[in-house]
């Protein structure tokens, strides 16, 4: 199976802690969907075979108008039976949870919403930059399942410094009262480029300390896993089932197609990405000129990106698909590591099948820095 993203490149207001593509200007919405469709259109013969999900993503995806939505689906249509599809998901903020919208995205076929949470704590939203507050929070998870909305995954953040005097478990704890089916807990990362970026340079914010970043980690897991949500990947959880289509088809490195400006796409061993950049993004749609960059996956790229995605997920990757494509001196590099590894019970293998349990899992990036093959 395989999935479809499409970016949406608009938000209200930049939050502080946000490096993805965007702009806070609505000036070229319209030319935007335009392209967008367009692009639909120019790629109609890379849509994979079988695809399962459909993900809308951002930017801020619920900003936009109910026509220009329509307009969308529309073109998508023409290539792809949506109704067949098992998941399509759109990300909304709890401010434009309203019920005339979700109303309309039920008759688009919208089955799933990715709300953007973040916090129950307003100051902490404040110091976020979010637009909305708790009580939206609220009125919004509420109106969605008035509306019949049972699929929803809740975002939220935590690992933020303790300077701001939060409870992460009480808010945690409120969120899972409205029994959401799926949860997205991401720890707090500073990058470059941000706000936040320019305050940590300035030594204007710290950053949480190592242990108690774990300690957060690991009381979330515990906490998820003793209601009975599966900790399937390293920052996401859900009840048995409810795994996200969309995400499982990046991590199993099924081909996906991706969809506007800054949006990525992989298929038969070729990675291509999309500019990230709105102007010259409508520009060279609308000339035919080529709006991408792409590159293809050498086989011991592939096997890096097995070995690193598998160690964020509980499934992990098969033994015998890595080393199988192998030459003899890096498989015996890589069995030695491997060994190690599992002798100090940070990696376990069960059934051929390498995995890390959850309580490691903050040390998987270094474990597959380990683990890369480097040469041919």
């Amino acid at each position: 199976m395989s999935g479809i993203y499409i970016h949406i490149p608009f938000c209200k207001q930049a939050c502080h802690y946000c490096d993805f593509h965007f702009s806070t200007s609505l000036k070229l919405k319209n030319q935007m969907i335009r392209s967008i469709i367009k692009e639909i259109q120019l790629r109609s013969n890379e849509f994979p075979n079988e695809i399962n999900s459909l993900y809308i993503g951002g930017g801020t995806p619920s900003l936009m108008e109910n026509t220009d939505l329509e307009l969308i689906f529309t073109a998508l249509e023409k290539q792809v039976s949506l109704s067949d599809l098992k998941e399509i998901t759109i990300e909304i903020n709890p401010e434009d949870l309203h019920k005339n919208k979700l109303e309309f995205y039920k008759t688009l076929g919208i089955n799933r919403l990715s709300i953007g949470i973040q916090s129950m704590d307003n100051k902490v939203l404040k110091w976020m930059n979010r637009v909305h507050d708790k009580k939206q929070v609220i009125n919004g998870i509420n109106n969605a399942k008035e509306i019949g909305f049972e699929n929803m995954s809740l975002d939220f953040i935590y690992g933020t410094p303790s300077t701001l005097n939060r409870n992460y478990q009480d808010e945690l704890l409120e969120l899972l009262e409205f029994e959401p089916n799926h949860l997205s807990c991401y720890h707090l990362t500073i990058e470059s480029g941000t706000y936040f970026g320019h305050l940590l340079k300035k030594n204007k914010i710290k950053t949480l300390e190592d242990d108690v970043s774990e300690e957060e980690f690991l009381w979330i897991s515990n906490k998820m896993k003793s209601l009975n949500y599966e900790h399937y990947e390293i920052s996401n959880f859900a009840i048995k089932g409810e795994e996200s289509y969309h995400n499982s088809n990046y991590w199993k490195q099924r081909p996906y197609i991706g969809l506007g400006p800054g949006a990525h796409s992989f298929n038969k061993g070729k990675r291509r990405w999309n500019i990230s950049n709105n102007v010259q993004y409508i520009k060279n749609i609308e000339s035919t000129s080529v709006f991408h960059k792409e590159e293809v996956l050498s086989n011991y790229d592939s096997i890096n990106e097995q070995i690193m995605l598998g160690l964020r997920t509980s499934k992990g990757f098969n033994l015998d698909n890595v080393v199988n494509n192998l030459k003899i001196k890096n498989k015996t590099a890589f069995e030695n590591k491997l060994n190690r590894f599992i002798k100090e019970e940070i990696i376990f293998n069960k059934n051929n099948n390498v995995h890390m349990s959850p309580e490691k899992w903050l040390l998987s990036e270094y474990v597959s820095r380990e683990l890369f093959i480097l040469s041919e």
